[in-house]
C-alpha cells in the first residue's frame, strides 16, 4: 500500500471534520448522550493531525475543531448551562490531546532520526576501519622500502626528488590511515582527573614551533585557578590538537590564532578562534558529516571525530563564521 501524500492527509482531516461537523449541529440539543458520542468522534482528526504532522499538526486540527465548536457551546449555554461547561471542558481537552498527541509524536520522529544515524555511523565505522586496515597493511611495505631506496641512493638528481615526492605523499596517506581508524574504532572514553592548565600548556608548546614555521601569532590563555577536570586526556588534547591544525591551515601568514580556556560554573569552555577566510553559509550544516571537506588534502575525518569526542563528554560544540570574517570554534565539557 502506498504512502498517503501530505494533500491526501489534509483532505482526509478536514473530511472527517466535516462529516463530524454536520452530524454534530444536526444532532438535537435534547438527545444528550448522541451528543456526547458525537463529540468524543472529533477526537479522531485531531488524533490523525498530531500523528501526521507532529505537534502543530494536532495543534492547528484542535484549533480548526474549536472554532467550530464555539457558536454550538453558545447556542447550548441557552438550552441547557450544564451542557454548556461539558463542551467547554470538551474543547480543553481538544487542544491537549491535540498537543500531546503532536509533541510525543515528534520525539519519536527525532529519535528514529537518532537511530538511523547511529546505524548509519555504525556501519560507516566499521567499512572505514577495515579499509583503513587493508591500507594499513599495504602502507608498511611502501614505507619501509622506500626508506631503504632512499639509504642506498646518491645524494641530488632526479631520482632523489622523486623519492621525495613519494615519502611526502605516503606520509599524508599515513595520516589519512590513522584518522580512519580514530573514527572507525573509537573506544569507550578513559577519564581520569586532568589538570587542565598543564594540558594546555602541552598542546600550546608542541604546537607552537608549527606556528612559528608558518609565520602565524599562537596566543594562549588559559583562566587562572582552573581546578582538575574529569576527561579522557588523550581524546580531548586530539579534539584540541584537530581544531588548532584546521586554525593553522586556514590562517594566512602573518595573522594570529588564538585558544582561550575558561571555567563558567561547572563547564569548562575551550575556545579557538583564527583570521582565516572563514566557513561559507551553506558548509556550517556540513561540517560534522564524516569526510566532508573543502580542503583538497583533507580527510574530512578531524572535526567528525573531534565532534565524537566532545559529545561523548556529554559536552557541546558550536562554530561561528563567515566568509572574510574568521571562525570560532567553542566546546564545552562539564567537568564533574
Amino acid at each position: 500500500m502506498e504512502k498517503l501524500t501530505r494533500t491526501t492527509k489534509v483532505r482526509v482531516i478536514l473530511a472527517c471534520v466535516a462529516a463530524i461537523s454536520l452530524l454534530f449541529y444536526v444532532t438535537p440539543l435534547r438527545l444528550y448522550l448522541l451528543q456526547e458520542l458525537v463529540t468524543r468522534v472529533f477526537y479522531v482528526p485531531i488524533v490523525l493531525g498530531g500523528l501526521w504532522f507532529g505537534l502543530w499538526g494536532g495543534l492547528r486540527v484542535s484549533c480548526f475543531v474549536t472554532l467550530i465548536c464555539i457558536p454550538h457551546a453558545f447556542r447550548a449555554f441557552g438550552y441547557d448551562q450544564a451542557l454548556f461547561y461539558d463542551e467547554v471542558l470538551e474543547i480543553f481537552l481538544f487542544n491537549l490531546v491535540g498537543a500531546v498527541v503532536g509533541a510525543l509524536r515528534d520525539r519519536d520522529r527525532r529519535q528514529q532520526a537518532a537511530n538511523q544515524k547511529l546505524q548509519a555511523l555504525a556501519s560507516l565505522g566499521e567499512t572505514v576501519s577495515s579499509v583503513a586496515h587493508e591500507m594499513k597493511n599495504m602502507l608498511i611495505p611502501i614505507r619501509g622500502f622506500l626508506r631503504r631506496i632512499r639509504e642506498n641512493q646518491n645524494p641530488g638528481g632526479k631520482a632523489a626528488s622523486y623519492l621525495e615526492i613519494v615519502d611526502q605523499e605516503s606520509a599524508k596517506l599515513e595520516k589519512m590511515v590513522k584518522d580512519m581508524l580514530s573514527f572507525g574504532r573509537f573506544a569507550p572514553l578513559q577519564k581520569e582527573e586532568v589538570e587542565v592548565k598543564a594540558l594546555i600548556d602541552d598542546i600550546r608548546q608542541v604546537m607552537d614551533q608549527e606556528f612559528h614555521e608558518n609565520g602565524i601569532k599562537f596566543v594562549c590563555k588559559c583562566q587562572d585557578g582552573i581546578k582538575g577536570a574529569s576527561l579522557d586526556r588523550e581524546k580531548v588534547r586530539h579534539a584540541l590538537a584537530n581544531l588548532l591544525q584546521n586554525a593553522l591551515q586556514a590562517t594566512p601568514k602573518g595573522k594570529e590564532v588564538r585558544l582561550l580556556v575558561r571555567l563558567e560554573q561547572d563547564t569548562l569552555h575551550v575556545v579557538v578562534e583564527d583570521e582565516g577566510s572563514g566557513i561559507p553559509k551553506e558548509h556550517l550544516d556540513r561540517i560534522f558529516q564524516p569526510f566532508f571537506t573543502t580542503k583538497p588534502q583533507g580527510t574530512g575525518l578531524g572535526l567528525a571525530i573531534t565532534h565524537r569526542i566532545v559529545k561523548d563528554h556529554g559536552g557541546d560544540i558550536r562554530v561561528e563564521s563567515a566568509p572574510g570574517n574568521g571562525t570560532r570554534v567553542s566546546m564545552s565539557f562539564p567537568i564533574l
